[in-house]
């Protein structure tokens, strides 16, 4: 006969049904919570990445408070024919005193023949040239912050961005096919275009209806050759400057389904449904995917004269 001190003991155990209730009930909370938390991090994320825009194009601002003009969009200083001219650094680099990076600007050597093969900085994050977080959106899944550290070709020494200038509403390269398609054109319809000077005053559309800097994403595989179709991510130092043709996640884009091409490209992000875009007048807009593509035309051209609906 078993005591009474043990039976009441033995009353106080579970039951397996019980128990497999209590799991049950934990696993559903667990399923229910868990896209809660997902958003709730996305949220945070989004809002770093907003704010990242708006400390750019304050600093954009303020470089042209100080030089009476933009900074140069980029490109190259033999144009858009044959294969002269020196690579020229993009408005990423010029930018840089004014987000407080002004010792790795002061470190940054202008006195190369060509930025671009003159001054690759094997591959060392922390040259001049690497990785400034301000230009980074956390929502991007990418680890390496340089442009494919594991190969040898020039541009894969430069440090990655989630930022591009908006620089024409056609294609932001002088030809798309051929080898003038690596050289961005300077008759950019836009604000930042090969050899740009633009200032507010060139903005005859209205700096609340123009766009300045988009959201851009690379591949989250690491590319396996120096090919131009098979780098990883775009670089702030050189060509940091797509269109907006493609719309917004396009099909040469990875978040809008396709396979991410460097040079084609154009603007998207890993946020859901669309990506951030700082304005010209300093604000920053989350534009969905689903944008009529004759609105962004007509937000992405500096003197169009489009009549625009709201947005």
């Amino acid at each position: 006969m078993i005591p009474k001190n043990m039976r009441k003991s033995l009353r106080r155990g579970f039951t397996l049904v019980e128990l497999l209730v209590v799991i049950a009930i934990i696993g559903v909370l667990i399923a229910l919570l868990l896209p809660a938390v997902q958003q709730a991090r996305e949220a945070a994320r989004r809002m770093t990445c907003s704010a990242n825009y708006k400390q750019v194009a304050l600093a954009i601002h303020n470089y042209h408070d100080t030089h009476l003009t933009f900074p140069l969009g980029g490109g190259i200083s033999g144009g858009c024919s044959g294969f002269s001219g020196a690579h020229l650094f993009s408005w990423g680099v010029y930018t840089l005193p004014f987000l407080e990076q002004g010792a790795r600007y002061d470190a940054v050597r202008f006195d190369v023949s060509n930025y671009a093969n003159g001054y690759a900085p094997n591959h060392d994050p922390e040259t001049a040239l690497g990785p400034v977080s301000v230009y980074l959106c956390p929502s991007n899944p990418q680890s390496d912050t340089m442009v494919n550290p594991t190969l040898s070709g020039n541009i894969d020494a430069y440090a990655r961005t989630d930022m591009a200038g908006v620089a024409d509403s056609r294609d932001w390269r002088c030809d798309s096919s051929g080898s003038p398609g690596l050289r961005p054109r300077s008759d950019g319809n836009g604000v930042f275009y090969a050899m740009s000077s633009t200032k507010f005053r060139d903005i005859i559309d209205g700096t609340s209806n123009t766009l300045l800097v988009g959201e851009v994403t690379g591949d989250p595989q690491q590319a396996t050759s120096d090919s131009a179709t098979t780098y990883n991510g775009n670089v702030y130092a050189l060509y940091d400057m797509l269109d907006t043709s493609s719309g917004i996640n396009g099909p040469f884009t990875v978040p809008g389904g396709g396979t991410f091409a460097w040079r084609p490209q154009g603007f998207s992000s890993y946020h859901p449904g669309g990506a951030h875009f700082a304005l010209a007048d300093g604000s920053v807009r989350y534009f969905p995917e689903t944008i009529d593509q004759t609105l962004l035309s007509g937000l992405t051209t500096r003197a169009g004269g489009e009549v625009l609906s709201e947005f």
